[in-house]
């Protein structure tokens, strides 16, 4: 299941993309701004350092400035400082591409649910989380459902969340956001608390479900989502091998009791 804050964050990334951008495609173009006339000088600054220290260069003695400084000495200092300039002005034209390679990065891992031996898992900055959950009550208990929408987000737009607790410790858990942003619809918690409830209380929710997996037509809010997705890696998996090595060593410790 997807992570809602992956594309939460993207739409705060693609806005200051976006703003950072076009500053920095008008201050390149127009002349007037520093930012172009640091890129002038990025371009060619062996050539404007010269011709500055031609116009200083003493006429009586031209080793020497006008005003007596060795002339080596303020060439050397002028090329110093003109090289911190340069460095800057790189480094600011460099910001919208740190930008761009966050919005490429790889989509977060997401939440698995194991229907057959009804556990939910995933991992999270190298950490194991996995909790099991009862179908026969309301299976979405076991994780202590809430939802979240932030400041900027109106409350028809909230996510889903799930506390996963850790593999070896049931009191440090891991609440995890889930659902899609933009939303395909209102109250996506509420229309995912209800789904997920039904699937995981399902004999048979590969097939009894399998027509709610199958897209149907195109909605406006998937040309939005298609942005806010964007990627040029696939979504960050699972270690197979790994991961069941960690499931079958956490379902040995934590055998069911009914």
């Amino acid at each position: 299941i997807r992570r809602y804050s992956d594309a939460q964050l993207r739409q705060f990334l693609w806005m200051w993309f976006l703003v950072i951008t076009f500053f920095w495609v008008w201050n390149a173009i127009d002349p007037e701004q520093p930012l172009h006339h640091k890129m002038e000088w990025a371009w060619n600054y062996e050539a404007k350092i010269n011709h500055i220290v031609s116009l200083w260069t003493s006429s009586n003695n031209p080793l020497y400035t006008r005003d007596g400084q060795l002339l080596s000495e303020y060439k050397n200092e002028l090329s110093s400082s003109i090289k911190q300039d340069i460095f800057n002005a790189w480094l600011l034209l460099s910001v919208p591409l740190w930008f761009l390679f966050l919005l490429i990065a790889p989509d977060w891992r997401p939440l698995r649910i194991d229907t057959k031996r009804r556990i939910a898992y995933f991992w999270q900055f190298g950490k194991f989380y996995i909790t099991r959950y009862d179908e026969r009550t309301n299976p979405l208990s076991a994780f202590k459902p809430d939802f979240h929408h932030s400041s900027l987000v109106k409350p028809e737009h909230a996510a889903l969340i799930l506390s996963i607790q850790h593999e070896t410790d049931p009191d440090k858990t891991a609440n995890v956001d889930l659902g899609i942003y933009r939303p395909a619809c209102d109250f996506q918690d509420q229309v995912l608390r209800e789904f997920l409830t039904d699937y995981m209380q399902s004999l048979n929710p590969d097939e009894e479900f399998a027509h709610y997996f199958k897209k149907e037509k195109r909605l406006w809010s998937d040309y939005i989502n298609f942005f806010y997705h964007l990627s040029l890696f696939p979504t960050r998996g699972y270690n197979e091998k790994k991961t069941e090595a960690k499931i079958q060593q956490w379902l040995e410790n934590n055998p069911e009791i009914y």
